[in-house]
């Protein structure tokens, strides 16, 4: 797969025109991105993340990137496998994304393993993701880029 969503741009136009309710969309292909710098072992951090005002946004993945301070080997098709956990919250329905923070190798895309969200998942316009990221590293410190990948969807009358 190499890294590609697993879901085809005619899936992704059928699911947003059930949820739209036949009306006209323009879908555009567009990712958030988020940068977590020198997260010491056994700490957390937090970001938020405001979704654009004028279309809501379908997010079908996330990918990242990782480098740690001192690599031993725990890797992933030769990039590094970061040993940190992910939680989102939407902040406007205080809605997590899963139960608890997971794993981030279970649920982003890191090289070519790839990890569709199950299920698209729509995030209304206006809405701010609060993202956290804890590693569990023994002791070296991790920097992660993650990527939030999708389309915004904009809606028309008409």
């Amino acid at each position: 797969m190499n890294g590609q969503s697993t879901y085809s741009i005619s899936d992704i136009e059928s699911f947003a025109s059930k949820f739209y309710q036949g009306r006209p969309l323009l879908l555009t292909p567009y990712a958030y991105v988020l940068t977590f710098s020198s997260l010491a072992a056994n700490t957390s951090a937090t970001q938020t993340l405001s979704i654009t005002a004028n279309a809501d946004f379908i997010f079908t993945m996330m990918h990242h990137r990782a480098t740690s301070s001192a690599y031993a080997g725990q890797t992933v098709s030769t990039k590094v496998a970061p040993l940190a956990r992910i939680l989102i919250t939407d902040s406007g329905t205080n809605e997590q994304f899963t139960n608890a923070a997971v794993d981030l190798e279970n649920y982003s895309t890191n090289g070519n393993i790839v990890n569709d969200l199950p299920y698209p998942r729509i995030v209304s316009g206006r809405s701010t993701l609060t993202i956290q990221l804890s590693s569990y590293e023994a002791s070296a410190t991790i920097n992660v880029d993650l990527s939030l990948e999708g389309v915004l969807v904009r809606a028309f009358t008409g």
